[in-house]
Parts: structure tokens; sequence; C-alpha cells
């Protein structure tokens, strides 16, 4: 006779899991198998603040008060857990990604806002989660204590990007793999789940925006400015410079109509601003610049390449304090190899997370068309990314904002490329997004790391990123 532990581990196997550990048992603790209920039952354990599980009595019995999926929690003893793991991945299912939230709520999601919010670190997700994890370097998750059962709930967010899967069955006090990235990954259309509202502003010298079909968000999240909110990523039209010109994508409005106003700005959650292939500062007059800052300090998020050092360089003195901004290639850096700041976790984890993507030396950077407009940066406000062989002339930098503001007030934040970023990555004109090129390059992966950074929960560089508390 068939075992009944093989019999579900093959038909778990048969939907992209994998079951390791001792042979399963068949109670739980709690009848229920799945859903939210908040009625209070006995049952299963809870985290304590370090993590660990905690349960009712000396004899694993039930913690009085549990609720929902918290009574599903099981105490194996000995040393064993219930343990969901995987690997989190951008919404194409190939690249796996670093500090991906992956937690089991314990009651319906709210609905993600629209635009520029003040997204604190540990209060950003929803549903009153039972157990929480992060992703580390190479993207891979353990979630462990999880509830027991069938059709639990798991949840994967990075800031505004969430999705809500099903896993059909958990056993108890074994480890579930998901192997299947189309399971867990972010969502490539709202259908799926939660997309980020995405202002792109096209540029003559650089189709930075064509990050976004090439991790993986489809055709039909593209649109323009009063198309229809139904799209998530809208499309403006900045200065070319470029020979030949590069056409207006379907004549999208000016980007200038965009960044002069901090209120229409602010119906998006990210900025993704192309090279102009100059600083074209007759679109970015002082109350465009001012409008920016303001973006930003209420919780918008900036990406921009090359030339939109223009923001920094010739914005408030705030915004000028964050590193010596030179412009138009008189920072005079030494050159490659390019390395990786290491001096900080997230640093670190980029490091380990483009060795694990398969771009070597560890620790260095392969850079495309790198531009000296940013000699160093301004230490307690501004983190240095990727720099010149000597630290003297940065590639890529990130500051949270208000720029003056203590850490536990910041809202926003600004991510500075110097360089051209996709160059032979496409373009961003009437063929939009299928003029885009189809893989990522190494330079590109780099990007995609620090996009996702820059759609994240705010927090000081300095400390490591932290999962959100169970509840």
């Amino acid at each position: 006779m068939r075992h009944a532990g093989s019999l579900v581990s093959a038909s778990l196997a048969a939907i992209g899991f994998v079951l390791l550990g001792p042979g399963a048992s068949t109670g739980c603790g709690s009848s229920r198998t799945s859903g939210f209920d908040d009625g209070t039952m006995d049952g299963g354990g809870l985290l304590d603040e370090a993590g660990n599980p905690t349960f009712g009595d000396a004899g694993g019995g039930p913690k009085a008060g549990c609720k929902g999926l918290q009574c599903q929690q099981k105490d194996c003893g000995a040393g064993l857990t219930t343990t969901l793991s995987g690997t989190a991945y951008a919404p194409n299912g190939t690249l796996a990604l670093y500090n991906v939230i992956v937690y089991v709520p314990n009651a319906p999601l709210d609905p993600i806002p629209n635009g520029a919010t003040c997204d604190k670190c540990g209060a950003q997700v929803s549903g009153s989660p039972v157990v929480t994890t992060l992703s580390d370097a190479t993207g891979k998750f353990s979630l462990k204590n999880v509830p027991v059962g069938k059709n639990i709930p798991l949840v994967f967010q990075v800031g505004k990007w969430r999705r809500q899967i099903t896993v059909p069955n958990v056993v108890e006090c074994m480890e579930t793999k998901l192997t299947d990235p189309q399971m867990t990954r972010l969502p490539k259309n709202q259908g799926e789940g939660s997309i980020p509202k995405i202002a792109i502003t096209t540029g003559g010298c650089d189709p930075l925006g064509c990050i976004l079909p090439k991790i993986g968000v489809e055709a039909s999240e593209y649109g323009f400015a009063g198309d229809t909110d139904a799209k998530r990523v809208h499309l403006y039209t900045g200065s070319a410079n470029a020979s030949p010109p590069v056409p207006s994508p379907n004549n999208a409005p000016p980007a200038q109509a965009l960044w002069s106003d901090a209120a229409k700005m602010k119906a998006y959650d990210i900025l993704l601003l192309n090279c102009e292939c100059d600083t074209h500062l007759e679109t970015k007059p002082a109350p465009a610049l001012a409008a920016m800052e303001t973006y930003a300090n209420n919780g918008g998020r900036v990406f921009g390449s090359h030339y939109h050092y223009a923001w920094a360089q010739f914005g408030s003195a705030a915004f000028q304090s964050t590193a010596d901004w030179q412009g138009d290639g008189m920072a005079g850096g030494s050159g490659a190899p390019y390395k990786i700041n290491t001096t900080f976790p997230k640093g670190a984890a980029l490091a380990d997370w483009l060795t694990a993507q398969g771009v070597t030396p560890h620790g260095e950077m392969p850079l495309n068309s790198p531009m000296d407009d940013v000699g160093k940066v301004t230490a307690m406000k501004t983190t240095g990314w990727v720099t010149d062989s000597t630290a003297t002339s940065t590639k890529y930098l990130s500051f949270n904002t208000p720029v003056a503001a203590a850490p536990a007030d910041q809202c926003g934040k600004v991510v500075h490329g110097d360089m051209h970023i996709s160059a032979s990555g496409g373009v961003i004109d009437d063929t939009f997004p299928a003029g885009c090129s189809k893989t990522l390059s190494a330079q590109e992966k780099a990007l995609a790391f620090l996009f996702f950074d820059l759609s994240s929960c705010i927090q000081p560089d300095g400390q490591p990123p932290m999962p959100p508390p169970v509840k």
C-alpha cells in the first residue's frame, strides 16, 4: 500500500510544490482548513518579539485567544516547524528579487491608495499578518511557523507592488517548497494584484522606461495622461535633442505639464525620467524645480538618468547639498572598474544579488556610457551605491526626502543614475512597449534592483531591512 505522505507529496509536486521533512501527521489542533475568521478559537501558536513560536503550555497545547489562521499554527517540537519556502520574482517570473515581503495574512487586504504617500517600513502591509519574512540577496525566502491546512493565503509585496496567491495545502511540521516562479512573482497586470502608478517622461538619449516591459509589466498597462486611470503607466513627452529625433509616443502630453504641477505629480507613485540629451532648463524653471521637490518630500519616488541631475544641481539648497553636483562631465572620475559600495546592508545585498544573477566579479558593476557629472555624495544625507575605481565620481546614488528631515520623518526618495542606463535597449516612441529590447543587460539588472528598492518602504540605508511585525 502506498503511504499517505507519498500521495500528498506526489500531488503537490504535480502543481509545483515539493515537500521536505519527516512524515506528516494528520492532526492540527484545529479542524479549520482555510480562509479568514475573526472568531477566537483555541489553536496553534503565535510569534514573540524575536520571531520565535510561542504556544499556550509546555505540552504544546493551543494558545488561548488565537484568531483565524493563528489557530492553525502548530507546535511541532523537536526543533521542527511548518515552513513555506521558494524564490520571489519580478513580474516576468525570471528575475529573482531581494527584500520582497512574504507573509500570511489573517484578514482581507486593504486597497492600496494611488499616488505619493508616506510609506513607513513596518506599517506598510495590511491583513493582520500571522507570519512574515523577507527574501534574501538571492531572492529566496523561508517563512516559518506557517498555519497548517488547505488554501492558505500568501502575499508577496514590495511597496505598492502586491500579489496574493493561495497555497493549496500546507502540511504541518514539514517544508513546502513553492517551485513554480509563476506563483511566487509580483503581478504583471492589475488583474493579478496591485501595481504602482508610474509616469514615464521620454527623452532622446536613454529609454529608461523600457525597464518596465523588461521586468514583466504587460502591454495592457501602458497609456497616457487623461487616457484612463485603468492604465498603471502613463507616458509624457520630454525633450529629445536626438538625431534623428525620437517621435512623441502617440502625441503624449509634454513632460513640462507634469513636473510643473506638484498636484499632478502626486497622483503617481513613481516618476521615471529618461535622459533628454541635455539639461533643458527651459522646461525646468524655478516653479518646476520646486514642484519636483515638493512631490518627493510628500512621498514621491523619482528615478532620473544622466542629465536629470538638473533637478538637484539647479534645485533648492537642500537638493544641492546631497552631493557634489558638478554637471556636464566635470567630475573627472578615474573610470573602471566601477565599484559597488558594500559598506551598508543594501549595497552588500546588491553585490551579492548581481553575483547571483551571473554578473561578475563580485562587487563590481559593468556600466554603459558612464558620465562624470557627480563627485562624492554627502555623508548622512545621500547613499552612493556605485562609484569609479577611486570613489571620486558617483554613478548611482539615492537620497531620502525631505533632505533636512529626521530619518523618522522622511517619506520620499530620489535615485540618480549618471549614465545612459539603457542606451541599447530600444526607444520609447509610438511602438512602446514593443520597441524595447526583451532582455536585461547586466547594468539594467542593477537598475531593476534600484528600481524595486525605490518602490519599497522608506528607511535609513544604514539599517538592514526588517520584516513587518506580526499582528
